[in-house]
């Protein structure tokens, strides 16, 4: 069903197209879509350039891209989605940032008495290796003194070779479960998580304004063709309608009359020129070479016969779209701010915790000295801490608690807000499809109409007032029905766009 309705889509926008395409000039735009296209004939030190240097400029007679290519562009060679793309590079280095926390290092401690009785000299190094689990932490000592220390101070004595000791430290309340470490590496992953979040909902948008601007130069391009067509046709009617007034057949009024709905027509293709040629600036922005610059369209004299339009809506498409609003880049970005709330209140009840610490380390001496270090030595340690007011903890629980509430109601509204406007862009899909069709059958009767009083004129049957106002009447039901199909694709586009689906698209 899907594949029919593709084939007469195609067919019905192909209909549009008038087979003296060729011999109209659809593009005359010139310079590029924003300020950060400097326009040529810029002189400088008393030289003319010109052309920008970040200007490529098409071909005469290249074809305009399809819709396709100029997604591929966007995507992947337009200097915007670079930009975006780095982003997650910067947030996998915040990974790497942050379990860096738990690499190991090493510290050193000496000191040595330099003046006084005593002349005792201590060296420690230490290697520690953090753990995740348990804010524990390995350890390995190796310390060697030497000299005298007084009696105080017996404890930093060692034999002769030193001691060596390996340990483990590790939290019993406090920091057991949670520490600032451990959720800085969660909050990291979740923080590339929410930049590739940020990043589909950044090139939706741009997606979404590239194919917008994209349509509307199309639009006003078919127009220009389709009256520019009608004007050809006219030309050969006014050489007709002279030679009947010199003759004396007709009144030179009736030719007056026609040459002014003539030049209404002409008018008319000048007004839509100017649309399609400020268009097809904005399109030149999207539209980047390999190198990722812009190519400018103003050369460009041929359309694409089939724009390649990748986003066809069905019912079966509409239904995957409306599920996929489940994964919607707002939605995930609210659920990963909840789960970084989440660990902001396991820290924070973390903290009213009293700290209970535990250090076990076994120590053995080497060399010669004191009888008394000659053996292997177990060692174990606790200490304890408890704020008695606590109050800035309590405070924080609250509102991260207060926080969770929040973000929570926010995900509701911000859901059933993101249906709403789904719903909206179905409804106006479906009368979309509808309009459509009936513009399609009015331009037909147009048509009709227009040839049929074109030969009652011919037979002296009509005058040139009906005439015109037929000829009229054709070039509008022509412009509703091309403004009509076009509507069709942007509310197709529009479903995709509201439910972040632009991206599902495969531009390889």
């Amino acid at each position: 069903m899907v594949a029919i309705q593709k084939r007469k889509r195609l067919k019905l926008i192909r209909s549009l197209r008038i087979k003296h395409f060729n011999s109209v000039l659809l593009l005359a735009a010139v310079g590029l879509a924003s300020n950060a296209q400097a326009s040529s004939n810029v002189t400088t030190g008393g030289k003319s350039e010109v052309q920008s240097e970040h200007l490529v400029i098409a071909k005469q007679g290249t074809q305009a891209p399809t819709l396709t290519a100029l997604l591929q562009s966007m995507q992947f060679r337009h200097p915007y989605s670079r930009a975006i793309n780095e982003g997650s590079i910067q947030a996998q280095a915040d990974i790497d940032i942050a379990q860096s926390a738990f690499d190991p290092y090493v510290e050193q401690d000496s000191f040595s008495r330099v003046s006084g009785y005593y002349d005792g000299t201590s060296l420690q190094q230490r290697v520690i290796k953090p753990l995740e689990n348990y804010n524990a932490s390995l350890f390995s000592q190796y310390r060697v003194t030497n000299g005298d220390f007084p009696v105080y101070e017996q404890e930093y004595q060692t034999l002769s070779g030193g001691e060596a000791s390996v340990g483990v430290a590790l939290s019993l309340l406090k920091g057991r479960d949670i520490d600032k470490r451990r959720v800085g590496m969660k909050n990291a992953r979740l923080q590339a998580e929410l930049w590739q979040a940020e990043a589909n909902l950044l090139l939706n948008e741009f997606i979404y304004k590239g194919i917008s601007d994209y349509l509307i130069w199309y639009e006003s391009a078919l127009q220009v063709q389709a009256v520019q067509s009608l004007l050809n046709n006219a030309a050969e009617r006014e050489k007709a309608i002279s030679t009947r007034v010199e003759k004396g057949d007709m009144a030179e009024i009736e030719l007056t009359e026609f040459k002014a709905n003539i030049l209404q027509q002409k008018l008319l293709v000048e007004t839509l020129k100017q649309k399609r040629d400020g268009y097809s600036r904005a399109v030149s922005y999207f539209w980047r070479d390999t190198n990722g610059e812009v190519i400018d369209l103003a050369s460009v004299t041929t359309m694409p016969t089939n724009i390649e339009w990748p986003f066809w809506v069905g019912e079966a498409q509409v239904h995957a779209l409306k599920k996929r609003i489940a994964a919607h880049p707002v939605l995930t970005r609210l659920r990963i701010e909840q789960a970084q709330n989440e660990n902001k209140i396991a820290l924070a009840q973390n903290t009213l915790l009293p700290k209970l610490d535990i250090k076990a380390s076994i120590a053995r001496d080497i060399g010669a000295g004191a009888a008394s270090l000659e053996e292997t030595e177990g060692k174990l340690g606790l200490s304890f801490s408890y704020p008695l007011g606590n109050r800035k903890a309590k405070a924080e629980v609250v509102k991260v608690q207060s926080k969770k509430r929040q973000i929570e109601d926010k995900l509701t509204a911000t859901q059933e807000r993101i249906v709403q406007s789904f719903e909206q862009a179905y409804t106006y899909w479906q009368q979309a499809k509808n309009i459509a069709a009936l513009q399609q059958q009015n331009a037909r009767l147009a048509r009709e109409l227009s040839l049929m009083e074109q030969k009652r004129f011919d037979a002296g049957d009509s005058d040139m007032f009906v005439l015109n106002a037929r000829a009229s009447s054709e070039i509008k039901a022509q412009m509703k029905e091309i403004e009509a199909q076009v509507d069709l694709l942007k509310a197709e586009l529009a479903l995709y766009k509201v439910a972040a689906a632009l991206l599902s698209y495969d531009y390889q």
